[in-house]
């Protein structure tokens, strides 16, 4: 289960990105919809609202050839990755 908690400006533009490389490859919502495990209906209210689920995001991101990875939103962390806290 993927956690869910994504804003919904973050949900709309992170969408929106994917419709855009989905067109870029031909791929039309309807087509896109249905390789995702949805009804265009779903993805057209999604695309509306500007929310919708992080696991249909995840799927979407998959089928154009993107991956959506959650990282840790902690600066601490994020400077003991990249070893530049010393």
């Amino acid at each position: 289960m993927i956690d869910s908690s994504i804003t919904e400006t973050d949900f709309s533009r992170l969408l929106s990105q994917v419709l855009e490389r989905a067109r870029a490859q031909g791929i039309r919502q309807k087509e896109l919809a249905r390789r995702a495990g949805t009804t265009p209906e779903t993805l057209s209210r999604v695309k509306a609202r500007g929310r919708g689920d992080a696991e249909l995001l995840a799927g979407l991101c998959r089928i154009v050839g993107l991956r959506l990875n959650w990282v840790p939103d902690d600066d601490l962390l994020q400077a003991l990755e990249e070893g530049t806290l010393f």
